[in-house]
């Protein structure tokens, strides 16, 4: 019976977790694209990601595979490096100047979106496509 009970509560209390195939697509060739995946609000206002991968675009489509710890709601975020600096470059009025873009579309571009207007509830094994744009193509 103990053992019954301790089974029960391993599968109801420990994570399970999710095999995520992220499809990139851009309309420039190019780069490397990097993707970070946030759990939650606090996560995403501050940059503290709970997976991350990278990998060369060359050409403007690419697959990265992802696990993350658990089902759940996370922001899938990604932009292209286009000239190798390694950051998401922006102009001086802060906007980005190289291809960005969320699992889900943003509803506004004159604004950071927030965790809950790009979020994506992940529940097993998930394809979620993101789509890179300039910033005059939102």
């Amino acid at each position: 019976m103990h053992y019954l009970l301790s089974s029960l509560i391993f599968l109801f209390v420990n994570p399970t977790p999710q095999q995520v195939s992220v499809e990139i697509v851009s309309t420039v060739a190019g780069g490397k694209v990097y993707l970070a995946v946030y759990d939650s609000a606090e996560g995403f206002a501050r940059d503290a990601y709970v997976a991350d991968a990278h990998a060369a675009m060359g050409a403007a489509h690419h697959e990265l595979d992802l696990r993350l710890p658990d089902a759940g709601d996370y922001v899938l975020a990604a932009y292209q490096d286009l000239n190798g600096n390694g950051e998401l470059d922006r102009n001086l009025l802060g906007i980005p100047t190289e291809p960005y873009g969320f699992g889900k579309l943003p509803p506004s571009k004159w604004r950071a979106p927030a965790f809950g207007e790009v979020m994506t509830r992940v529940s097993g094994a998930e394809r979620i496509r993101i789509e890179l744009r300039h910033w005059k193509e939102y």
